[in-house]
């Protein structure tokens, strides 16, 4: 499925060197994700929260794809409370104020889940130019025992945006491998988004790769889900949310089954590397 099959699910037909709906919306999210930061960390610790996920890479690990949601690991003692913290900054007039100066609304705000494990608040965003941008901040309270660190943001990608490089905790890249392994092992619908994070981390941080304690049936797994995955899947859920400059690079077939083969192949090595020792 090419750009312009792609287009006729939107209201505007993408034409040749325009930019599609998905685009903009990625950059509208991203504007949003970093002004919900500056206004929740004016309510909650730093170190009451650890960064996962899509985001993890985006903000900190250098990756070239926008997140659509916010994944993170709740590390206090009163989630409870900490959750109503998290509602006084979505809602508050502050958030309000940084997403309008970025051109930015909210619509929909509402929160989906409030468990004693699991905190999760969806909205829609609005911009000139596009339709409502579904977004996801999830908060989860499993008692996760990866070790997070605290450090400052992509200073260069905050200021892309027109944000502060705020500090707060996240996942270090040989836990963002593991967790990231076992997604795409485990989760109950694969996303390609996983596959192409993969490939980023192993690529970027092959030390950690080596030093992350990986299931081998665990790997197995993953290696096999790869295959699931479609050109026309990737296309959709992972090219839109590229930035600019290299998105026209990787929106090919050949791009993605190169992606997918080193990912498999990086795994089949680890696996082989685990059965000689044992």
């Amino acid at each position: 499925m090419g750009r312009g099959e792609r287009g006729q699910r939107s209201a505007q037909t993408p034409v040749p060197g325009s930019e599609t709906g998905d685009r903009r919306a990625g950059r509208a999210i991203e504007r949003f994700h970093f002004a919900f930061f500056e206004a929740a960390l004016a309510q909650v610790k730093p170190s009451e929260f650890a960064l996962k996920g899509g985001g993890n890479l985006r903000m900190f690990l250098g990756s070239k794809r926008r997140s659509r949601d916010l994944d993170l690991d709740y590390l206090g003692t009163d989630f409870a409370r900490f959750g109503d913290k998290i509602e006084a900054a979505l809602k508050g007039g502050p958030l309000s104020a940084l997403i309008q100066l970025r051109g930015v609304g909210v619509v929909g705000l509402r929160r989906s889940k409030n468990t004693d494990t699991v905190k999760r608040w969806k909205l829609s965003l609005s911009a000139p130019g596009m339709e409502a941008a579904p977004t996801k901040i999830e908060f989860s309270n499993r008692g996760d025992t990866a070790e997070p660190v605290v450090e400052r943001c992509d200073a260069g990608l905050a200021l892309r945006v027109g944000a502060r490089a705020l500090v707060f905790a996240h996942y270090p890249p040989v836990h963002a491998i593991e967790q990231k392994v076992r997604t795409l092992a485990v989760r109950s619908e694969t996303q390609p988004r996983d596959v192409w994070d993969l490939d980023h981390l192993f690529r970027e941080f092959t030390e950690d790769f080596r030093q992350a304690e990986l299931d081998p049936n665990v790997m197995r797994q993953a290696a096999a889900r790869v295959g699931e995955l479609s050109f026309e899947d990737y296309e959709r859920l992972v090219v839109d949310y590229l930035e600019e400059g290299i998105a026209g690079l990787y929106d090919n077939k050949q791009a993605w089954e190169s992606i997918q083969l080193s990912v498999v192949s990086r795994l089949e090595e680890r696996i082989k590397e685990r059965e000689r020792k044992e």
